[in-house]
């Protein structure tokens, strides 16, 4: 999974305005709307989808403009009793690799107790979670190579500063969750085999550009002990699965770059992560994990590791949910003072 974002009012968290559809996400402590914000993108991306540093490394020669105004669909939850403290923190929830906005809140019944944004709900936060670009109910260019790593960075800064104006935050964000993300290698391959997505499932799918891909094993998001996850949500992971760009996962080894922020960062990841930690050793010291990957974040105030024990790589989808969402509200709370 990917970064939550935070912010402050915007965070994010390891993600418009038109329907005013309303659900409750948990009980009757949250009221949630369906929302599009036009997304403006003007970024330059390889001309080589292929490049493993989505163009963060390379040449202008070697560049080509995106100018392009896409629609961001999302779904904004805020609790119905909002205290003075909380109310100008809103979460940017940002899924991760053939998932969707709905990772962060399964619309099922059954799985109330996996829904973080109903979660956060009952702790007072509010929050947005988003299809990226490409994905879900967003926008998606009919050339999957226009869905960068750089476009979908431009795209979250560009609804970070919509944010801010819809809710009359002044400052940047406060802070960054990052969630089932450790040190990669440039070039990395997306984990797991990918699959066009049009060959995966050609009745959803079947009119897309080949570069759009999927993941046919969902089993390695989960953790080996088949009891530590109801099958029954493996069954809806595979039927709600989503799509991203293979430029993205080729490009995966972006995200593994020297950056220069200096707020505060946290990662979580799952001990029995199949992609990071099961069976490696790595997350046993969290000590020497925060160690090596603070290296990224030399500039970060503060930066912490989070192993959740038993958790797989999708820390919201097995029965230790609830152990990484206590720590991301209590990151939330401490990132923004509320």
């Amino acid at each position: 999974m990917l970064p939550f974002l935070l912010r402050t009012k915007v965070f994010a968290l390891s993600l418009l305005l038109c329907s005013s559809s309303i659900y409750v996400a948990s009980g009757e402590s949250c009221g949630c709307s369906s929302l599009v914000i036009p997304v403006h993108v003007d970024v330059l991306i390889p001309k080589d989808p292929a490049d493993p540093f989505g163009g963060l490394k390379s040449n202008a020669s070697n560049l080509r403009r995106l100018d392009e105004t896409y629609g961001v669909f999302g779904v904004f939850c805020q609790p119905n009793i909002v205290s003075p403290k909380s109310a100008d923190a809103i979460q940017l929830l940002v899924h991760g690799f053939s998932y969707s906005n709905q990772y962060w809140s399964p619309p099922t019944e059954e799985f109330r107790n996996h829904s973080y944004t109903g979660f956060a709900c009952n702790r007072g936060l509010s929050s947005l979670a988003i299809d990226l670009v490409g994905v879900g109910l967003s926008t998606r260019p009919v050339n999957a190579s226009d869905v960068q790593y750089a476009t979908n960075a431009a795209a979250v800064s560009q609804l970070a500063v919509t944010s801010r104006l819809l809710e009359g935050a002044q400052s940047p964000f406060d802070g960054f969750i990052l969630t089932g993300e450790l040190i990669v290698e440039p070039g990395a391959p997306i984990p797991g085999p990918a699959t066009t997505a049009r060959d995966d499932t050609p009745l959803r799918w079947g009119d897309l550009d080949p570069d759009y891909v999927t993941t046919s094993n969902r089993s390695m998001f989960y953790p080996l002990d088949p009891t530590s996850f109801s099958p029954r949500m493996l069954t809806f992971d595979n039927f709600t699965k989503d799509v991203g760009s293979l430029a993205t996962g080729l490009q995966v080894g972006a995200t593994s770059l020297r950056t220069h922020y200096t707020g505060p960062v946290a990662k979580v990841v799952g001990s029995e992560d199949q992609l990071f930690c099961a069976g490696t050793g790595r997350c046993a010291d969290v000590a020497v994990l925060t160690a090596a990957e603070r290296f990224l974040w030399r500039e970060a105030r503060s930066f912490d590791v989070f192993v959740a024990q038993g958790s797989g790589h999708d820390l919201n989808l097995d029965f230790f949910a609830e152990g990484p969402f206590n720590t991301f509200v209590d990151l939330v709370e401490q990132f923004t003072g509320v």
